[in-house]
């Protein structure tokens, strides 16, 4: 039998990837509020809950690195799986037992799945047409969005109404099927295998290359914001009062205005601009956080800056990818994309183990504030950015 032809495989590719990333984000965002609200639960203080959030980070560098090494040398499908499997171990390891060790390996797990899926999803994603990789990423991070939307709505639903053990359980059922999932979408096709010493080549060059300052500090800058949100944040809205279903109805506007952002982000980059949409997102990371600590406790206030910041938080990731995929070659793109997505992870240790210690040393409320200042401050260094990085472009490249 011959190989399937290229449309219908790109066809397949794609809605298997939009299936496989729901279905992943579903149990992503579900354990984004059920994790700090299950340590709150068990009496930890803000130090020891950004402690514990911020495990997730631990070996996500060197783990990034190796998924995006395996993506280009065999094929991204393989270490999505693997990065799948990692989060069905963790669920039921926090189904089974609430010791800190648990807390903290489940937290590692639930890193290194984070590392080596969205490296090797948004390389598979990136490859499926070159011709329009904004559009595809946006896409893509568009039904991550509505799988984040029902994992957040749905985490804090279960909490209250089943449990967290409940919870943890049906997060590593959803994780196996997403496993089959991607067990049936293709593999796309590679030019001639490279060896590891090919493929590991360009990365100190990666590091190097000013054309990275821009999607790497995106990244870092997002990932800080979100971490410190799901776990500072969360025990600020605790503070104000919001119990665990409003809490988790909150992450749940964040996640809608991220799946609008997901869809409209193209059209925005080619009316607004690259750098203008650079700074703008920058901002809106920073800007909302002043508001959540002076009107955050009026519920109707903070469903509109949660939106904000979720607008905010997928324009982030999809600029980080597409600049990263527009720098990249596609038979090194998950090496390329593991580079930067180091900036991430870093960000995902750095959030918590920055703001919940100056939680815990100040307030919960001083400790938003000074997230938003680092915000704001970088987003008004963007023009120094742009020439540190030698980005000419003005406008999105892509062409439709």
């Amino acid at each position: 039998m011959r190989a399937m032809s290229a449309a219908p495989r790109a066809l397949l590719a794609e809605a298997g990837l939009y299936i496989h990333t729901t279905a992943y984000s579903v149990v992503l965002g579900g354990l984004i509020v059920l994790v700090p609200l299950y340590i709150i639960s068990l009496g930890y203080n803000p130090a020891w809950l950004g402690l514990i959030i911020a495990g997730q980070g631990l070996f996500q560098v060197t783990v990034r690195i190796f998924g995006g090494v395996i993506s280009d040398r065999i094929g991204e499908r393989w270490v999505i799986q693997a990065s799948i499997a990692a989060l069905v171990v963790g669920s039921l390891g926090l189904a089974l037992s609430s010791t800190l060790f648990a807390l903290l390996l489940a937290q590692v797990l639930f890193g290194a799945s984070r590392a080596v899926y969205w490296t090797s999803s948004q390389s598979y994603g990136s490859r499926i047409d070159e011709s329009r990789p904004t559009t595809l990423i946006g896409r893509f991070f568009g039904f991550a969005a509505v799988g984040g939307l029902a994992g957040n709505a749905g985490g804090g639903f279960v909490a209250v109404v089943l449990g967290y053990q409940e919870g943890f359980l049906i997060a590593a059922g959803l994780s196996a099927g997403a496993m089959f999932i991607v067990a049936v979408t293709p593999q796309l096709p590679r030019q001639a295998a490279m060896t590891l010493r090919e493929i590991l080549g360009p990365v100190p060059g990666v590091f190097r290359n000013r054309a990275t300052i821009l999607p790497a500090l995106m990244a870092l800058a997002t990932s800080v914001q979100v971490a410190a949100l799901s776990s500072v944040g969360a025990a600020l809205y605790k503070e104000f009062g919001f119990d665990d279903d409003a809490f988790g109805a909150l992450m749940a506007v964040h996640a809608f205005g991220a799946i609008i952002m997901g869809f409209a982000f193209p059209s925005l980059l080619k009316r607004v601009g690259q750098r203008p949409t650079y700074a703008l997102t920058l901002a809106t990371h920073g800007l909302p956080l002043f508001a959540v600590v002076m009107w955050g406790g009026d519920y109707t206030v903070a469903i509109g800056l949660m939106f904000i910041l979720g607008l905010s938080f997928n324009a982030g990731r999809i600029l980080n990818v597409s600049l990263t995929a527009m720098a990249s070659s596609p038979e090194q793109r998950g090496v390329f994309m593991a580079v930067v997505g180091i900036y991430w992870a870093s960000g995902q240790m750095l959030g918590p183990l920055l703001f919940g210690p100056l939680a815990s040393l100040t307030s919960l409320s001083a400790s938003v504030t000074v997230m938003g200042v680092m915000m704001l401050g970088t987003a008004l260094l963007t023009p120094l950015l742009y020439a540190a990085s030698g980005e000419r472009s003005n406008r999105g490249s892509e062409a439709e």
